[in-house]
């Protein structure tokens, strides 16, 4: 096993020199060492957090997904009192999926999905693990795109009236976790991508569809591809619940996403804390 001198002379040696033909080119990429830190990224993914140079972006970490002080300089403009405690929570599945990165060996990509100003700003992340040639992680570089996740990503409004929501719902004899639902299906999201977005197991999400919404539209069985149909007919696609005007991390094989459930941080903050 390497020592922690060996780690950091070969990230400082070999890693970040090869990285630096990158730093000014017209990508999204970071690089963090065996501490989760990063110590070297593209001007542009500093960028996109509200910084102006890539090396104020050194030393950040999302292992510090409870600190305050951090979350504010790494989300910037989109830390908000109303976005605060999701935040830290998206955070906190950032550092759990970087950790499985470097104990598994496995190339873990996902959609990255940030609201702001109404909208969602989403971009597809690939987490790859760089090994040293003695077959050791030593660290992991990422690599983002921006993409669309919902269908309709640039349409979207967000019902932020209770009273509206509430009329809504009764005019369409919805449950909230039932409008959720079409909302998601209405703009092309599937179940399992619904589950990770919803926090609850597909196979409720399955028992919904089919006891709930299908009766409710009159769509005989289970079929949820008549009744993503349904829902956009019925215009949920641009319908946003402000319970879903939140942070998302959707991690693309589900396989991977069920492991990084059921993994555990041995050495995590108990709650958000201040700096």
């Amino acid at each position: 096993m390497l020592s922690e001198y060996e780690k950091r002379e070969f990230t400082n040696n070999v890693l970040i020199p090869n990285f630096m033909h990158l730093v000014d080119q017209d990508i999204y990429s970071a690089l963090f060492d065996y501490e989760l830190k990063i110590v070297v990224c593209t001007t542009l993914s500093a960028q996109s957090i509200g910084l102006e140079t890539w090396e104020q972006a050194c030393g950040l970490s999302f292992r510090d997904y409870a600190n305050t002080e951090v979350a504010a300089k790494i989300f910037s403009g989109h830390y908000t009192e109303q976005l605060m405690d999701s935040l830290h929570q998206y955070a906190k599945r950032i550092y759990e999926i970087q950790n499985m990165v470097f104990s598994s060996k496995n190339v873990i990509s996902l959609i990255d999905l940030l609201p702001c100003s109404g909208k969602f700003t989403s971009y597809l992340v690939t987490y790859v693990p760089i090994l040293h040639h003695t077959g050791e992680v030593v660290a992991i570089q990422s690599f983002a795109i921006k993409s669309r996740f919902f269908s309709h990503q640039d349409y979207l409004k967000v019902i932020t009236d209770q009273k509206a929501q509430e009329k809504y719902l009764h005019a369409e004899k919805l449950t909230l976790r039932e409008h959720e639902i079409m909302f998601l299906l209405a703009n092309g999201v599937n179940q399992e991508q619904c589950s990770q977005i919803l926090k609850i197991s597909r196979s409720t999400i399955g028992n919904i569809i089919a006891n709930q919404l299908c009766p409710k539209f009159g769509i005989a069985g289970s079929n949820t591809k008549l009744l993503a149909q349904v829902a956009l007919k019925h215009e949920f696609h641009q319908l946003i619940p402000s319970s879903l005007y939140r942070p998302y991390i959707v991690v693309l094989d589900e396989t991977i996403a069920k492991q990084i459930d059921n993994y555990t941080i041995s050495t995590e903050p108990p709650s958000v804390v201040m700096s």
